[in-house]
């Protein structure tokens, strides 16, 4: 009782210590978010990025919760750029921000979804920050076996780098992975393994943090009194300037150990301090951990009610963040108050949850999963010490050899040296003879090299001039030529007016047609010239309002009413290109099933256009139930003036403009039947189109 009393005493002096000090901090630390904020205000585009990103690490050291708001605008700034750097820079913020929110699950998603931007870009520091954490979420989300291949992959990675202060967080971290799975004297053996190496470099940085876990190891050994040792220590390392989640769980891991040893008293002391900071701090996993202790002992002093409100909140806490471990000890505890209440109806129910969820986690496959990762690591060390043993009998085979011949050199130097004066004045002479044959044959060859290099860039010059002059000569004679045939539609109109012959009449009519279908051809050709010729923006497209703008434009033009169009566009896609250019390709994919849509009158005419995200592509199918298009050979089918069937009025324009415009873009397009017949056109994005000047 009086040690804990005077335990309290030394904390709560420290605490105003600490509180005086960090008070001042405090102040000094408000001035400069309130300065970054300011320069984050005063910085638009990309600049606005680096801003934001000094902002995040600032808030990081007190508002978790403001830093990953940040963090978040900077990661959409960093992908409206294209910027693989930044993605992955702020993506690494968000998921270590989104960690100590205690939000797993989230972590996951934002690191799978950027790591292997990072491993491919050759990131090697950010790959290997982002593996650390993705490890600790699966660890969080009791994803055991996934979180174990993770931190193994970090650790041969910080092995071959050399950094001994990394190996020791990744020992750490297999550790607990261990210690999570029940296994406690191999969690110690990489504990004790991390502890060895900060010694040897003198490394206090988490040293607290891996002592607390070294005495929850002992702890659940019951080995009680020397991890409360180990509790102490933590204490020390940190010279009374803990921070709220070493106070928490040192104080955590006492109550463990004196519950162990059945004073409960101490021990509900020492978990009611723990969960008052824990909760005081938002240390939501511990609040629940706490929880499940505090359980037992109301359980203990006959408080079955309290009991039940405990595990009802460490409940709640576990769901709502994916404490999948924490939960199943809820459930068993559950099961055994009502057995002792004789609620048999709860005690079934809650018997089901622990089985149904326990089976989930630490299902035949798990094992499986833990048995081959642990067994792939150790094959590699098993390796490696063979390599180096054969590698010791190599260099012992090489030096025997190279000993017999040193020998052999010996009697032949005397014989090399002898003849070498004789030899040497001829060596010369030839080398000398050589040197002037090769100086002659490089003179030449750069004569020769500057001669076709004159050549090709007069033949580059002439190719850049003539592809200038027939886009001018495209661009000019597309003009040239409406003004002609807007007169002739004009004159055509005219004549329809005054002329009264059926003939003629007929005759006017299919001149203003031909006259018209030869405007959109020209048209056509001009839209060529643009997407030759422009240069890409870099713009949000919204596919749901570009989708609905063209089809008003075909209803328009004529589009029959009857024609059905479905829209499947994935929610959330967030894609940044030059929206003319996917407008054009969208307009002429579904103009395209419009005209070659089918006439009959036992058919429903249908056009189905898609939009999805797949991995880092977006996928686009414009499907419809028309005519089709005999003519398969898309190398032929998409090329300029060919036409896939009589019907089209483009000249066989239109495709090739789809064709040109999705390569510009980074994409691929083709044209394949579906299971049912139905024809289908399908383009191929990359998410992060090419960076076009």
């Amino acid at each position: 009782m009086y040690e804990l009393i005077f335990y309290n005493i030394k904390r709560r002096c420290s605490l105003v210590i600490v509180l005086t000090i960090l008070s001042s901090y405090s102040f000094a630390q408000t001035k400069k978010i309130d300065s970054l904020e300011q320069v984050v205000d005063n910085n638009f585009g990309i600049q606005r990025y680096d801003a934001l990103i000094n902002l995040v690490r600032e808030l990081s050291l007190t508002d978790d919760n403001a830093a990953y708001e940040k963090a978040l605008e900077a990661n959409k700034l960093a992908y409206q750029y294209a910027d693989s750097f930044k993605i992955v820079n702020s993506s690494r913020m968000m998921g270590q921000l989104l960690n100590r929110l205690s939000r797993p699950k989230e972590a996951e998603k934002i690191l799978v979804k950027t790591i292997s931007i990072a491993k491919r870009n050759k990131m090697r520091t950010e790959y290997k920050t982002m593996l650390n954490n993705l490890a600790i979420a699966y660890t969080t989300q009791a994803m055991y076996d996934k979180a174990l291949q993770v931190n193994f992959e970090t650790l041969v990675l910080r092995e071959e780098d050399g950094n001994e202060a990394d190996i020791s967080i990744s020992m750490n971290n297999i550790g607990l992975v261990y210690f999570k799975l029940g296994n406690f004297e191999k969690a110690l053996i990489y504990y004790n393994q991390a502890l060895e190496i900060k010694k040897r470099i003198k490394d206090n940085n988490f040293l607290e943090r891996l002592l607390v876990n070294i005495g929850m190891c002992y702890s659940q050994m019951q080995n009680f009194s020397k991890a409360n040792d180990y509790f102490e220590k933590a204490f020390e390392a940190c010279d009374d300037k803990c921070g709220n989640e070493i106070f928490v769980e040192g104080n955590f891991g006492h109550g463990a150990s004196y519950f162990g040893l059945k004073d409960y008293v101490k021990s509900k002391k020492y978990f009611s301090a723990s969960y008052s900071r824990a909760k005081a701090a938002r240390y939501v996993r511990f609040e629940a951990e706490n929880l499940i202790y505090l359980a037992d002992i109301y359980v203990i002093e006959n408080n079955l009610d309290s009991a039940l409100i405990t595990l009802h909140d460490c409940e709640r806490i576990a769901i709502e963040l994916g404490y999948n471990e924490l939960l199943i000890e809820a459930y068993q505890k559950f099961s055994n108050i009502y057995s002792k209440s004789r609620n048999f109806e709860m005690v079934s129910f809650y018997q089901n949850k622990y089985i149904h969820l326990k089976d989930s986690i630490y299902s035949e496959t798990l094992i499986k999963n833990l048995a081959k990762v642990q067994a792939d690591y150790e094959q590699r060390e098993n390796k490696a010490i063979i390599a180096t043993k054969e590698e010791v009998i190599k260099r012992q085979r090489n030096l025997n050899v190279a000993v017999a011949v040193i020998a052999i050199l010996c009697i032949l130097l005397v014989f090399v040296l002898y003849h070498s004066n004789r030899v040497k004045k001829r060596v010369n002479q030839a080398l000398s003879d050589a040197k002037n044959f090769i100086e002659l044959k490089n003179r030449e060859l750069d004569k020769k090299v500057a001669e076709k290099t004159v050549d090709l860039e007069v033949a580059n010059i002439s190719l850049s001039k003539v592809n200038e002059e027939l886009d001018n000569f495209i661009y000019k004679t597309s003009h040239d030529i409406r003004g002609p045939l807007a007169s002739l539609k004009g004159i055509c109109n005219v004549a329809l007016l005054d002329v009264k012959d059926t003939v003629a009449i007929d005759y006017l009519h299919k001149l203003d047609l031909t006259a018209e279908h030869l405007n959109s051809i020209l048209t056509r050709l001009l839209i060529i010239n643009q997407i030759n010729n422009s240069s890409m923006k870099s713009e949000s497209v919204d596919f749901n309002a570009l989708i609905n703008e063209i089809i008003r434009l075909e209803l328009k033009k004529g589009m029959p009413t009857h024609i059905k169009v479905y829209k499947e566009i994935q929610a959330g896609i967030q894609y940044f290109a030059d929206r003319e250019f996917v407008r054009i390709i969208f307009e002429n994919l579904i103009n395209n099933a419009v005209k070659f849509h089918n006439h009959s009158g036992r058919v429903e005419p249908f056009i189905k256009i898609q939009v999805e995200q797949v991995e880092e592509e977006l996928h686009v199918r414009v499907i419809d139930n028309g005519i089709g298009i005999n003519e398969l050979r898309t190398d032929k089918l998409f090329q300029m003036f060919s036409r896939a069937s009589e019907r089209s009025n483009t000249g066989g324009i239109g495709l090739y403009i789809t064709k040109t415009a999705t390569e510009k873009l980074g994409g691929k397009v083709g044209l394949r039947k579906t299971a049912e017949g139905y024809t289908e056109f399908f383009i191929r994005f990359p998410i992060i189109p090419p960076r076009m000047a």
